[in-house]
């Protein structure tokens, strides 16, 4: 009688584990984001090969930084560890926005050679004027988003023997809402030769973007916009408060600033990345009024401590990165990566419902 009567207890156990199984993911599918997009600026994702069309030089075995396949493969790997663990509720980032990548060589190895080989991603990429052949790309679950259109767009400097990244846009159907996304993926001219003096090639690149926006305002009503990446600046700097006319999320309610684009912050980071000491939010998204309307959107820096080095002198912390200098220092990279989830409202139900 007592076999019995532990049997019985023991298949309720079972039972009561796998309905408590099956709840809670119910529960994690109900939280998952519709869309989640990543954007990393990955820090000289260079491969081992000599391009002599390129200036390369620094990124080949036989340089100064004795950048080699093991040094390769190993950041190859890390990053595709960073992308897993953005995750969120088993659901892994639709689109990646990556800024310093060499070529698609980069690109293949990482979706192929690494953990990522598991999923169904796939890339987009161009090659760019960048005189180091550093360029932007975008990486997308075929499963989650259909890719409909991209260019590059060029940014041209009327100094023309200075040449930069193009900007990537990319226009595709985020399945799960059926809603087209217009995506640019940006890395803007660096500071060198100084913050003031670079500033105007900075502002030249985002006329680039805000023009295109421009135009699709033209042709389309209420678009989703999201334009990400590194920008080298600050939200209050030039290029992004009147280059690209860039307002805080307060100013959504605004009915004249709807074509503006809104700018996404995430007040629990100090930055995303650190330069003499200081922290600045030089990687940065923004969305049109549309996506702020329609969709609920958290945003926010990964900030994992795989992610981050502590200084021995310190004690602070900075992004981990792969090379100070010429000298390596194994990391992943100089900047820590951004996270922006979309979950579509439901506007049958009330606002404080939802």
């Amino acid at each position: 009688m007592w076999e019995q009567w532990n049997i019985i207890m023991k298949k309720r156990k079972i039972n009561i584990l796998l309905l408590f199984c099956i709840l809670n993911t119910v529960c994690c599918l109900a939280q998952q984001p519709d869309f989640l997009f990543m954007s990393y600026n990955v820090e000289n994702l260079f491969d081992t090969i000599d391009n002599p069309r390129k200036n390369d030089n620094e990124f080949l075995p036989s340089a100064e930084r004795k950048w080699n396949s093991y040094r390769y493969h190993k950041k190859l790997r890390d990053i595709a560890k960073v992308i897993v663990a953005a995750g969120q509720d088993w659901h892994n980032p639709d689109v990646i926005g990556l800024c310093e990548v060499e070529n698609d060589t980069c690109l293949k190895d990482l979706i192929h050679k690494t953990i990522l080989s598991n999923f169904h991603y796939n890339y987009i990429h161009y090659d760019s004027e960048d005189a180091r052949g550093i360029d932007v790309a975008l990486l997308y679950n075929e499963q989650t988003f259909k890719p409909i259109f991209h260019q590059p767009l060029p940014v041209v400097f009327d100094d023309t023997c200075r040449k930069t990244r193009d900007i990537l846009y990319v226009t595709g159907i985020m399945t799960r809402t059926n809603d087209t996304i217009h995506i640019f993926e940006c890395h803007f001219p660096s500071r060198r030769g100084g913050k003031t003096e670079s500033e105007p090639y900075r502002m030249a690149a985002a006329r680039v973007v805000r023009n295109k926006i421009d135009s699709i305002y033209l042709n389309c009503f209420s678009p989703y916009i999201l334009v990400s990446g590194d920008f080298n600046d600050a939200p209050t700097d030039k290029s992004i408060l009147e280059g690209l006319r860039v307002l805080g999320i307060h100013a959504a309610t605004h009915p004249f600033t709807c074509q503006c684009l809104y700018g996404l912050e995430d007040k629990n980071a100090e930055g995303t990345h650190k330069f003499q000491g200081e922290w600045e939010f030089l990687d940065q998204a923004m969305v049109s009024y549309p996506f702020f309307f329609e969709y609920a959107i958290q945003y926010h820096v990964l900030q994992n401590e795989f992610l981050l080095k502590k200084s021995e002198k310190t004690g602070e912390s900075s992004p981990y990165r792969t090379y100070l200098g010429p000298y390596y220092k194994g990391g992943i990279s100089d900047h820590l990566p951004i996270l922006v989830s979309f979950k579509k409202r439901d506007r049958t139900q009330p606002e404080n419902q939802q």
